[in-house]
């Protein structure tokens, strides 16, 4: 269906929904009003921000309820965990039959499905989140089904991913060096040599926290990667360029040279030497002073990044784009909202996933929390930290936080972000180049326990190898040894065969 008639579709939605649709009319406004009953459901994110007080969250969650209420009849227990403690505590709550009804994507999708964890909420859509479903790219939603069937809702944040280079640009103009002098992670080198003459005391690349040890990036950002569906730090079978050939990144030639480059600037101190072991954030170790570039896979305007980067840290930050936008089904399934299973108020959750998707109020205050005490607006309608503090030092630290309609304009921009970058993401999630395997979701009910052992084995060594700490020519060899003796062959086998029927299907 072209997007002309899918709009008429979903007006014809709307006309047919307005009591279940927060932002396609008026009679819900008075859901809690007029004495309907009001359900309760919890809402559990991750941040990389540094979490919010106790005080900071409950004043969000109390002025999202002020809106919930009376608009769509739910009430809100809204949760926010560290990006590290976040994939135990939701995956054992959820699996031990807990309260969360809906929830952010943390892990593979496959996983999410075979453990049994999101709701199928294909009949459940078109009622409950006609906005999402208007504004959402309609070759996403194959990205997170099965068989047919939906069980999650892509986040609309910029999608189309490339490899972002963020540093200090006090520092490097006082070391006379510029975003000009680098095109490729390797011209790095010589800027990171600079830095380390000039700040001894500064780690020239900082990194962040993967879920279970420190990662500098660096094996992310290997060019032309499809991990065809699964985490991209933890992949069991990639695609590479425009090869069909299901591969094990960490057995590939491009694996091998970027962790030597990585093992000389661990040498020369240009990476923090306890990394693989750390448990805070970049934003943590940028915000110390302690910390100069910063290499993310990021799907916003450079300028976007830097902006925000800045009133994250507290530095001037600038950033440059180093490849290419481009789609593929992990940037979609990376970060979905899901209903849980086990939920006992699947509609109300769809509810207010929907308005994270329209109303502005609502994204506002999950993004950036309480106006006056978290944030301010400009003139200019852009917001930044009140006069005496930055985004880690307010009760609620906004600015990366997790929401339907993320980034695309819905909520206030941060300070100096232009019209342009915002478009930026949303040109592209609507336009940006497809991998040629888009849309392929790789069903590991087969492999289950082979993915299991893989994952484990995948923990085990790669941050220390991502941050530097260990020799590549002696560890990737027991690496990839590790890997086939926990079953990566068998799961490369089936995903090769998966993608090659679905192939021949399309």
């Amino acid at each position: 269906m072209d997007m002309k008639n899918r709009k008429r579709v979903i007006a014809l939605l709307l006309a047919t929904a307005l009591t279940m649709s927060g932002c396609g009319g008026t009679q819900s406004r008075d859901a809690g009003a007029d004495g309907q009953k009001v359900e309760e459901i919890v809402f559990a994110t991750w941040t990389i921000n540094s979490p919010p007080t106790e005080e900071g969250l409950q004043a969000v969650e109390d002025a999202i309820n002020a809106i919930t209420v009376d608009k769509i009849g739910v009430k809100v227990d809204y949760q926010v965990y560290p990006i590290a403690e976040f994939n135990n505590k939701v995956s054992l709550e959820l699996q031990s039959g807990g309260t969360i009804d809906t929830f952010s994507g943390f892990a593979n999708f496959s996983t999410v499905l075979n453990t049994d964890m999101a709701y199928d909420i294909t009949d459940l859509l078109e009622e409950n989140c006609p906005d999402a479903l208007e504004l959402i790219p309609e070759d996403w939603w194959g990205c997170l089904s099965r068989d047919g069937r939906i069980y999650g809702l892509p986040a609309f944040l910029p999608s189309a991913m490339y490899v972002n280079l963020a540093w200090r640009q006090d520092i490097a103009e006082e070391v006379g060096v510029s975003l000009d002098d680098v095109n490729t992670l390797e011209d790095l080198t010589e800027v990171f040599a600079k830095v380390k003459e000039a700040h001894p005391e500064m780690y020239p690349l900082i990194g962040g926290n993967a879920g279970w040890g420190g990662w500098t990036g660096m094996t992310y950002a290997i060019e032309g990667v499809d991990a065809m569906g699964d985490n991209p730090l933890m992949p069991a079978g990639v695609l590479m360029g425009d090869s069909d050939t299901v591969v094990n990144l960490f057995e590939t030639e491009e694996y091998a040279e970027r962790m030597a480059l990585v093992r000389d600037w661990y040498e020369k101190g240009y990476i923090m030497q306890d990394l693989a072991t750390y448990t805070g954030t970049n934003i943590d170790l940028m915000a110390s002073g302690n910390g100069f570039a910063n290499v993310t896979g990021q799907g916003s305007a450079p300028e976007y990044v830097a902006t925000n980067s800045t009133n994250q840290v507290g530095y001037p930050i600038e950033s440059k784009q180093l490849n290419a936008c481009s789609i593929n089904t992990a940037s979609i399934i990376n970060q979905p909202f899901y209903v849980s299973s086990n939920s006992k108020h699947p509609e109300a959750a769809l509810k207010f996933l929907n308005l994270t998707y329209c109303d502005a109020d609502i994204a506002n205050l999950l993004q950036w929390g309480i106006e006056g005490r978290d944030y301010v607006v400009n003139a200019d309608n852009t917001v930044q930290p009140p006069e005496g503090k930055d985004s880690a030092s307010v009760p609620y630290p906004g600015g990366y936080m997790n929401y339907g309609n993320m980034y695309s304009g819905l909520e206030y921009p941060a300070a100096g972000t232009s019209q342009e970058s915002i478009e930026f993401g949303k040109n592209n999630n609507y336009n940006a180049d497809r991998s040629h395997a888009f849309g392929f979701v790789f069903d590991s009910s087969s492999v289950t326990s082979q993915y299991a052992a893989v994952n484990n084995v995948i923990m085990q060594y790669y941050c220390g190898l991502d941050c530097g700490s260990v020799d590549p020519e002696t560890t990737i060899p027991q690496f990839v040894q590790a890997l086939k003796e926990a079953g990566i062959d068998d799961i490369i086998a089936e995903k090769q065969a998966q993608y090659d029927a679905w192939r021949a299907q399309k």
